[in-house]
């Protein structure tokens, strides 16, 4: 075997390689009234790369370690927090005057029953490889039963043997109390894979090739002139 070719297996299985390496999370919190924390851990590489943010009120705390090393993290000052707000501001004000209303007709024209199917499909696919382990315990209601008793169904559609969802429904007001955890892991080339075969399918495929000839001819259009 040439050194070329020993090259090119090399830059071609490094990127494999890494792509597999899984991200692994784990997340810890409650979602009161009067409090809200969450502790969040990812890890990469059997925890060669991991980061730990913690969440308590208004007070946030991110910590990066490689190797078990802490590195140092760049810390916002109050000057730069209020720069990116106002900045935040000015972009969400740009963005509301170019916003559009939802043409139904023309999202239900390109839609199909296929094409919902097979989307559902990728998201449990997707889902189930995130090997999600979640439990939930505490009381919740919105201010419309209706909405509650809504809420209370989909969760009760959620309830499966790595969901563990041990939630009361109050149909008596706005209420949140609710504890828990969840912990997971994701696979970079795994996600690529399911992502390319449901591009690829027949009915994804027909939906995004048709948009493209529409821009393309309409580009088209636009270039021929018009002699009047």
């Amino acid at each position: 075997m040439s050194g070329w070719t020993v090259l090119i297996v090399i830059l071609v299985m490094l990127p494999v390689g890494l792509l597999s390496v899984p991200l692994t999370f784990k997340a810890r919190g409650c979602l009161r009234a009067e409090e809200r924390r969450l502790e969040l851990g990812l890890s990469w590489g059997w925890g060669l790369l991991a980061a730990d943010t913690e969440i308590n009120g208004k007070k946030t705390a991110f910590r990066l370690r490689l190797a078990g090393m802490a590195l140092p993290v760049h810390r916002k000052k109050p000057g730069d927090a209020r720069v990116a707000k106002a900045a935040r501001k000015v972009r969400k004000k740009a963005g509301r005057k170019k916003r559009h209303g939802l043409n139904l007709t023309a999202i239900s024209a390109v839609l199909s029953r296929q094409l919902l199917l097979a989307a559902l499909g990728y998201l449990k696919r997707l889902f189930k490889s995130f090997r999600l382990q979640l439990r939930l315990s505490g009381v919740y209601g919105a201010d419309d039963p209706a909405l509650t008793g809504l809420l209370a169904g989909v969760l009760a559609a959620l309830q499966a043997g790595q969901y563990n969802l041990d939630l009361d429904a109050d149909f008596s007001g706005a209420v949140i109390d609710i504890a828990g955890e969840a912990s997971g892991r994701i696979v970079p080339i795994v996600i690529i894979w399911l992502t390319i075969r449901f591009l690829l399918a027949e009915p994804a495929r027909r939906f995004w090739w048709a948009q493209l000839k529409k821009k393309f001819i309409r580009k088209k259009s636009k270039e021929v002139p018009q002699y009047v």
